[in-house]
């Protein structure tokens, strides 16, 4: 049977799936796949889950829009928030946040900054305005827009956002006490983090890769899960769902 999703959408639908009723967290409202993932999840099993966005709490837009200054982003929103509220969920708590990154390592730390020496890097990134959700949110989630060597890397160049650094005894030295990184979906596998060492752990791969796939494409020797296995496709409910009612212009389609 030919794949009749997108890789976008079904990222969107595996966050979707983690999410809980009750949770309260956030994601930037100019990117589509938590944004999506929020929404789907709201929609099919957390109504009651809350989401503190860029500029809005609890948006309802009838369509996802991939950016914080259009007005149509913020529709049906139920409160209105500056980027000082923003930062203010660093004191009262969040139960989860999404990191994209430049590079991603093997213990889902993420650098946001620089690529190379970090005086004189070879590549300059957009930074980020407050590291801190890292360590003050529960957990939180990652989803790189593509699986390379160049982003998947043994140790990032520059830590932007500590994930469980090189491993329990120094998220413990450095005082990190919260969940850290839970998962990280690419569009060619799902990663989970063993409870023990904290490194990253294949748990799933999306239907059309295989194992020598996603090998040759990370930069760092893969830990497999127990149960590896062939990611779980989007039922037709979430699918219909999530075209219908939280993407039904397709931007999750744009790139299938």
């Amino acid at each position: 049977m030919s794949r009749d999703y997108s890789y976008q959408e079904l990222m969107a639908v595996v966050f979707a799936r983690d999410l809980a009723d009750g949770e309260r967290g956030a994601a930037g409202m100019n990117a589509l796949v938590p944004c999506a993932a929020l929404f789907l999840a709201r929609r099919l099993h957390a109504p009651n889950l809350t989401l503190c966005g860029e500029l809005s709490v609890n948006p309802d837009p009838p369509a996802l829009r991939g950016s914080v200054t259009d007005s149509r982003t913020h529709h049906g929103r139920e409160g209105v928030e500056t980027f000082l509220d923003v930062f203010a969920y660093s004191h009262g708590g969040l139960d989860f946040w999404f990191h994209n990154g430049l590079q991603i390592d093997a213990y889902g730390n993420v650098n946001l900054h620089a690529i190379g020496a970090f005086g004189a890097p070879e590549v300059r990134g957009p930074g980020l305005g407050n590291v801190s959700f890292g360590v003050s949110a529960d957990h939180f989630y990652l989803y790189p827009m593509r699986h390379d060597a160049r982003l998947f890397v043994e140790r990032v160049d520059f830590v932007s956002v500590p994930g469980n650094l090189t491993g329990p005894d120094s998220k413990r030295a450095a005082g990190i006490h919260t969940g850290g990184p839970r998962l990280c979906v690419s569009p060619m596998a799902t990663f989970d983090f063993d409870p023990r060492g904290l490194r990253m752990r294949l748990r799933s791969i999306h239907d059309g890769y295989t194992l020598a796939d996603v090998r040759e494409s990370t930069g760092f020797e893969l830990l497999l899960a127990e149960d590896l296995h062939t990611t779980i496709p989007p039922t037709a409910r979430e699918l219909e769902t999530l075209r219908r009612e939280v993407d039904p212009q397709g931007l999750l389609r744009a790139h299938a």
